[in-house]
């Protein structure tokens, strides 16, 4: 399929925007990671360091209406080392084809 100008034009302004957020974020990190960065590399924006109780209930409500909007409502969440055990007895290696030839590698 041929492109068309119009395509081409929308492709870039895409590319543009996403570039522009990487960039904000490197710079961010630039900020936070390297306190001692030349002047043109610092953003002089100012990056939250903590939230608040307000903050987090507006961030569990936003999250909240997302999970319903995705038809995951009434689901609760689990911890992490809980989620990463079930992970573990469910996943194995040698169902992965990668997997499988990493080990046939390792064992050469």
């Amino acid at each position: 399929m041929p492109e068309t100008i119009e395509t081409l034009a929308k492709r870039l302004d895409r590319l543009e925007q996403v570039l522009e957020t990487v960039t904000l974020q490197l710079s961010y990190l630039v900020d936070e990671l390297v306190p001692n960065a030349p002047e043109h590399c610092k953003t002089k924006t100012t990056i939250p360091t903590s939230t608040t109780r307000a903050d987090k209930a507006e961030g569990a409500r936003i999250m909240n209406e997302l999970l319903e909007r995705m038809g995951i409502a009434d689901v609760e969440p689990i911890p992490v080392e809980e989620l990463r055990t079930s992970m573990a007895s469910r996943i194995r290696a040698e169902d992965n084809e990668f997997s499988r030839a990493i080990i046939a590698e390792r064992e050469k």
